[in-house]
């Protein structure tokens, strides 16, 4: 399997910027999965959480006021606010 590049950035800061398998984004219509190849897609998200596959490991991050923006090969997600849920930065 191939990957994505997943950044999150916030008006302050990037908060990620990384290789990831799957990303799993709370979606205003719903959970949208997004795999390496996904077609290109902007879309808002409603406040949630990101979870965000790399091998074994998964990592979590809730966001407010977003919007993602798609591509084959890379998740953008811009956010009034980020934060990371399992304590780690980058």
């Amino acid at each position: 399997m191939g990957s994505l590049r997943l950044r999150i950035v916030t008006p302050h800061q990037e908060l990620l910027d990384d290789a990831v398998e799957m990303v799993i984004l709370p979606g205003s219509e719903g959970e949208l999965g997004v795999y390496p190849g996904h077609i290109p897609l902007v879309t808002t998200l409603k406040d949630g959480e990101i979870q965000a596959g790399k091998g074994e490991r998964e990592r979590r991050f809730r966001v407010a006021g977003s919007w993602a923006k798609i591509s084959s090969e890379q998740v953008i997600v811009l956010a009034r606010e980020a934060e990371a849920l399992d304590g780690t930065r980058q």
